[in-house]
């Protein structure tokens, strides 16, 4: 005997079902919150001086510099000499953004400053060096 629908098996449906397409929206979105800090960081280490300071929320640009030599103008790796059309690239949006170096603790300052002095050519008007958080003393 062969299985015959009844008609209340036979309803159409009447909408669409939308709570997988939430979910799978749901994931990605914590995907993309949890990765978006990594993918601001050049491909290296960089080991930051310690100082007390306050942090930025302004729009900003960031020079990199390796102690192996390596150099990126926000995500993008670049030398000495392609550092500054990077850089004029980066500032086409606007020219009131901080320029930002993050150099190792172990660059030579002389290194830093030449990166500063290129910079300065190439339309940075605001330039800060980027120092690792310190804990204030507790004896304060």
């Amino acid at each position: 005997m062969k299985y015959k629908p009844q008609q209340e098996d036979l309803k159409e449906l009447s909408g669409v079902n939308i709570i997988p397409v939430i979910d799978v929206s749901l994931v990605l979105l914590i995907i993309l919150l949890a990765t978006s800090p990594i993918l601001n960081q050049p491909g290296f280490e960089v080991k930051l001086p310690k100082a007390l300071t306050s942090e930025s929320k302004e729009k900003n640009v960031t020079i990199s510099l390796s102690k192996t030599g390596q150099m990126a103008v926000n995500e993008t790796n670049v030398d000495m000499t392609s550092v500054g059309p990077a850089l004029q690239k980066e500032l086409r949006a606007g020219k009131d953004f901080l320029v930002i170096i993050r150099a190792d603790e172990g660059v030579a300052y002389g290194q830093v400053e030449q990166v500063m002095d290129t910079a300065k050519k190439w339309g940075a008007q605001r330039i800060a060096i980027a120092t690792q958080q310190q804990e204030k003393a507790a004896a304060q």
